[in-house]
């Protein structure tokens, strides 16, 4: 996992397309499939960039080594650091569904969360119905917090409810069995 930078336009675009109906039913941002084009993917990680300045979120790209292929697109948001908490998010390209990324990638980033970041609260939502992030939660001992009913706008106008969960600590984790390295 690294940073997005600029030149990752193009697998982005490439990959939302790939992935648009899973997409389009869980991501309010995945409304217009016409946005996602590799010069709209170039501005948007342009504003990623400078959003990681200002310290308002950290997003991140998976890449396969084996490959070389983009894979997961994941991050944190909604920073609070006097409370020291944040939002984890991600989402994975449809050829690489059902392999354990999000998981995999999840458990990193919480460890470098509570480590390097010093969070003391980290928050995982999926709206109502989205099964395989719910699995996340679950094999990551995400405490369920609750639900917030119709609290999740989607695509084309429709609202879905917000299942909310946390993390405090490291403790429980699955082991991480992830090379570090350069691509």
């Amino acid at each position: 996992m690294r940073p997005k930078q600029p030149g990752d336009g193009a697998g982005t675009a490439a990959a939302a397309i790939e992935t648009w109906n899973e997409l389009h039913q869980w991501m309010q941002w995945a409304e217009d499939k016409d946005y996602f084009t590799p010069e709209q993917m170039e501005i948007r990680i342009r504003e990623v960039m400078a959003s990681f300045l200002r310290r308002e979120t950290i997003e991140l790209l998976g890449i396969e080594i084996a490959t070389g292929e983009p894979v997961i697109w994941c991050g944190f948001h909604d920073f609070d650091w006097q409370a020291r908490q944040c939002d984890i998010g991600y989402w994975v390209r449809k050829s690489a569904h059902g392999r354990g990324i999000a998981t995999e990638a999840s458990n990193a980033m919480l460890r470098y969360a509570f480590g390097a970041m010093e969070m003391r609260r980290v928050g995982l939502t999926h709206s109502g119905g989205n099964e395989a992030s719910r699995r996340v939660a679950q094999k990551l001992g995400f405490i369920p917090e609750g639900i917030l009913r119709s609290a999740n706008p989607l695509p084309g106008g429709r609202v879905a409810d917000r299942y909310c969960y946390a993390r405090f600590d490291l403790s429980g984790l699955p082991e991480l069995d992830v090379q570090w390295g350069h691509p």
